[in-house]
């Protein structure tokens, strides 16, 4: 099983595209991309002129749902949410490309469901190629959403199991009628989830868990 890291640099590579080798062709694949904001891998195309408050708008709602902690949590968070916004785009494209092929002399004497058929099937609508996008885009957010919630799920079981130590030894360290020296026990904080040992935090977690045991036992709780 692959860690997170290693997931996110799979799912970085898969972005990649040997692609067209001559300069007209890389033009062309570029000029494509631009114009319909679906394909390109550059930031700077997600949000087509005109929309960059709107992305703004949905990547901070996804910052805000994901909270990320760190660097590689956030440029997965940013993936994930340009994969969603491109998603959206492709869904749009086609249904308007639907409604324009439908108007068309081959297609709008016929009845709705014969008409949507006969352009589904049709490689010259553009439909296909277009739905292709679509599920390319979903892989993406797919795979990028599995590896940002394990890389935190790690991070967030590394912070824990660092806090649970801290606490114990802690309470050691009174038992014993010593001072705790946190810099003894814990290195730098990304080695443990970002923790980072507070006094008033251990004191507010020992009594809380104080105040657990007295309502269990009052309560007869197990």
């Amino acid at each position: 099983m692959s860690t997170p890291a290693q997931a996110a640099a799979s799912i970085a590579n898969s972005k990649l595209s040997t692609g067209p080798s001559t300069d007209a062709g890389k033009q062309t694949v570029s000029s494509n991309a631009l114009n319909h904001g679906l394909a390109s891998s550059k930031p700077v195309h997600v949000a087509l002129p005109g929309e960059e408050e709107l992305f703004a708008a949905h990547l901070e709602g996804y910052r805000k749902a994901y909270a990320p902690a760190n660097l590689p949590e956030e440029d997965l968070v940013r993936t994930v949410a340009e994969s969603y916004w491109r998603l959206e785009r492709a869904h749009k494209l086609e249904n308007a490309l639907f409604q324009q092929i439908l108007k068309q002399d081959d297609y709008k004497d016929l009845d709705s469901m014969t008409a949507k058929a006969m352009a589904w099937s049709n490689k010259d609508t553009g439909l296909q190629r277009m739905a292709l996008y679509a599920q390319r885009i979903q892989r993406t957010a797919e795979k990028t959403s599995a590896a940002l919630k394990a890389m935190q799920q790690e991070r967030r079981a590394a912070y824990n199991q660092a806090k649970e130590e801290a606490i114990y030894l802690t309470q050691l360290a009174i038992a014993s009628g010593n001072s705790f020296e946190p810099a003894l026990h814990f290195g730098a904080p990304d080695l443990h989830g970002g923790f980072v040992y507070s006094p008033d935090e251990i004191k507010l977690a020992l009594l809380r868990a104080a105040r657990l045991e007295e309502a269990r036992a009052r309560f007869n709780v197990r």
